[in-house]
């Protein structure tokens, strides 16, 4: 089965976190929108901080990954916690 690869850009340490994959990018959005509104979370004291990417994809049947060029902005922690708190 082929995943996604995510990250999470955490821009005032300047790195990208440990990659996690997702079937779909709504499926990592919505662990993405769970960990910002997480009041215990980095993530959502900091929201300004932190950005989720995508990074390429992974077939789990043959162990190959496929990176993009260069990862693609996929939305802000800032975005996610203002709709939340509205």
């Amino acid at each position: 089965m082929t995943q996604k690869i995510y990250s999470i850009h955490d821009a005032k340490a300047e790195y990208f976190t440990q990659p996690f994959f997702k079937k779909t990018h709504g499926e990592a959005e919505r662990d993405f929108t769970q960990l910002v509104n997480d009041e215990k979370s980095q993530l959502h004291k900091f929201p300004e901080d932190y950005d989720l990417y995508y990074l390429g994809e992974y077939d789990d049947n043959t162990g190959k990954m496929t990176p993009i060029d260069t990862p693609q902005h996929i939305i802000k922690a800032i975005q996610i916690r203002s709709k939340s708190m509205q």
